[in-house]
């Protein structure tokens, strides 16, 4: 059955204002039987339908039908495959009925197909958009990467602007789903530019939302509420139930993890779930619904959080959506723990864990990566096919040029006899190749060094970390059940302080080893964090905030985190201070502490400094050091981004 949910008061009374200012009276059917007046030809019943679809969706689907039907009687094909594909995005969106939302595309794919013309590539370009769409609420995330770079590539056979930008925002939301947050942002900030060059209020609205959901899942709050008033206004204006619903659902995130604010967190997430109620909208529910549920969690509201999870993992599993059950029991397994039923919350972790690992492994993003450069080059290749027909005459002056100097370098090194000459070239090519082998060796170390310690470290956290957990929960069942004589208390309660501290050691070695905040909120953030760790480390950032290379981030963090290390542990340094310039084109970082300094010119047998020279240079970053014995010491390294 379907749960229901109580519309609050304010939201049923917004409802009904945005009904009544239609003008429509859709009960007794009078606007369905103006729009379907026999003078209206089906392009015309098509755009009404459009219109009303995510408002009133069950007249929207009537017009797409009796469009279907005059477009047959007057024998056009592009409206007939347009009315199909309008009846499977109601199928899609609206009633979540995947198959028959299928079968439609697949009706509306067969005529295009069977035509020649922009307006039928077009076409089918959007069925593959329709379709990406599909596997996506379906969870099914590489097919739907497979056919969005599909509909991406006819989009630019045909050099369209107007539905590509739908496309870039599904997929900003795909990897969003996909944790990847910053291509995320990429996808929306290129769909939101292409709309409000397209002046497409619909478009934006629905970019705003999403480029917001971005920001936020990066901590990066300054234009979420400036995004979310400009969809709202939209919204409002276009009486959109669902930009409505995705507005209260990212302003539920914005109070929760910025504001910390978790009753208003509560407040706009009922307000979502309303919305997403009024639509019928399953997989927006389901959505919300999980959302909802951990701001309660938040609140402390752990009755009203477990309903909640409760509909939100019955819709999930549904839809087979993997993220979404995985959240549902892990939050599951925080609401067992506070109603300390250990063994139940101990369950529900382990098969979150479960379900965390099988939803996106390492081949997946390979492949994902490999899709897409795949598609960017296809790009390269159609604009250089379009350059060489436009510029024959002057390719072919570049090559005989190239080839006049190639043969006057050949003479040249034909007649140099000189067998000196010869010998100095051949030792720079062993010293260049001896140079190379160390720079690849050394690259090769630092991977396997940081493929290492990144297992470990989930090893450690995940594996060591869950056993002792469980550990902790069974000696718990066990207090509770057997009766310990009152020596042995003392005794009991030491073992528990003792595990809590194995465990808090664990954690610190698993984030010293591979720091979660690196991988998920980059380098940034996580150099903050390790310098708040210690109390006489300081740490100042100028410049942009732009993620970096995955490999940069890791070496300039290992860089910064053995420098401070080997001040405090050689310079025994009392103050330390950790810069970080980050331009368009370079990034610096910059340790100073007030230690015991070193004079640099004098050869030691440590190897701190030069591990870490090596590092630098092996990513051809520079090293400098300015040290004076008595003085302290500053360390700059520079990397070319």
């Amino acid at each position: 059955m379907k749960p229901k949910r109580k519309i609050p008061a304010c939201i049923a009374h917004l409802i009904l204002i945005l009904l009544l200012s239609t003008g429509c009276n859709l009960k007794n059917g009078s606007y369905l039987k103006e729009a379907t007046n026999p003078e209206h030809n089906p392009d015309t019943l098509l755009s009404h339908s459009q219109n009303l679809l995510y408002t009133y969706p069950d007249s929207a689907y009537l017009l797409a039908v009796k469009a279907g039907e005059l477009a047959k009687s007057h024998q056009n094909p592009l409206a007939l495959a347009r009315a199909y594909k309008l009846q499977g995005s109601f199928y899609s969106d609206i009633k979540q009925d995947f198959e028959m939302a299928t079968k439609s595309c697949e009706r509306a794919d067969s005529i295009y197909r069977k035509h020649s013309g922009s307006d039928f590539v077009l076409g089918r370009g959007t069925i593959y958009h329709n379709l990406g769409t599909i596997e996506l609420r379906k969870g099914n995330y590489l097919s739907a990467i497979e056919l969005y770079i599909n509909a991406m590539r006819l989009f630019d056979t045909v050099k369209d602007t107007k539905i590509l930008p739908r496309t870039l925002n599904n997929l900003s939301t795909l990897y969003s789903f996909l944790k990847d947050d910053k291509k995320s942002e990429e996808y929306a900030r290129a769909c939101y530019a292409m709309a409000k060059k397209n002046r497409d209020e619909y478009l934006l609205s629905v970019s705003s939302t999403t480029l917001a959901a971005s920001l936020i899942n990066q901590r990066k709050y300054d234009e979420v509420p400036q995004m979310l008033e400009e969809a709202k206004a939209i919204a409002l204006k276009r009486k959109d139930y669902y930009i409505l619903d995705l507005v209260h659902l990212n302003y539920g995130g914005y109070y929760r993890y910025y504001k910390n604010d978790y009753g208003q967190s509560v407040k706009h997430l009922l307000s979502a779930s309303a919305f997403a109620d009024s639509l019928s909208n399953e997989y927006e529910q389901m959505r919300v619904s999980i959302n909802l549920s951990e701001a309660y969690f938040s609140n402390n509201q752990l009755m009203e959080s477990r309903d909640e999870v409760q509909k939100a993992l019955a819709w999930a599993e549904k839809f087979q959506t993997g993220d979404i059950v995985q959240r549902a029991l892990w939050l599951l397994a925080k609401i067992e723990e506070q109603n300390d039923s250990y063994a139940t919350a101990y369950n529900y972790l382990d098969l979150s864990y479960s379900m965390r690992d099988s939803i996106l492994n390492e081949n997946n993003r390979k492949h994902l990566n490999l899709l897409e450069a795949t598609f960017q080059n296809e790009k390269k290749e159609m604009k250089i096919n379009s350059l060489q027909k436009d510029q024959k005459n002057y390719q072919i002056i570049v090559l005989l040029i190239v080839i006049s100097l190639l043969s006057m370098i050949l003479l040249l090194h034909l007649r140099n006899k000189n067998t000196k000459a010869k010998k100095q070239l051949a030792d720079n090519k062993v010293i260049q190749l001896e140079q190379e082998k160390q720079l690849v060796a050394t690259q090769s170390v630092l991977e396997g060094e940081t493929a290492e310690r990144t297992r470990l470290a989930r090893d450690l956290h995940d594996g060591l970390g869950g056993m002792l957990s469980a550990v902790k929960l069974n000696l718990f069942d066990m207090k509770k059940d057997v009766i310990i004589e009152e020596e042995d208390v003392f005794r009991f309660n030491k073992v528990l302080e003792m595990l809590d501290k194995s465990m808090r050691e664990l954690r610190r070695v698993a984030h010293n080893m591979m720091p979660e905040s690196l991988s998920r909120y980059g380098l940034n953030i996580a150099l903050s964090d390790f310098c708040d760790s210690l109390p006489n480390v300081k740490f100042h950032r100028f410049g942009n905030n732009e993620r970096l290379n995955q490999k940069l981030e890791i070496i300039v963090y290992r860089t910064v985190h053995e420098l401070v290390n080997n001040a405090l542990k050689h310079a025994e340094a009392t103050e330390i201070n950790v810069q970080l310039l980050q331009e368009e084109d370079r990034v610096s970082v910059t340790v100073q502490d007030n230690g015991k300094g070193f004079d640099p010119t004098v050869k030691t047998d440590g190897i701190g400094l030069i591990s870490i020279q090596n590092r630098v240079t092996s990513f051809n970053g520079t090293m400098d050091i300015c040290s004076k014995t008595g003085e302290g010491t500053e360390v700059n390294v520079d990397f070319k981004v």
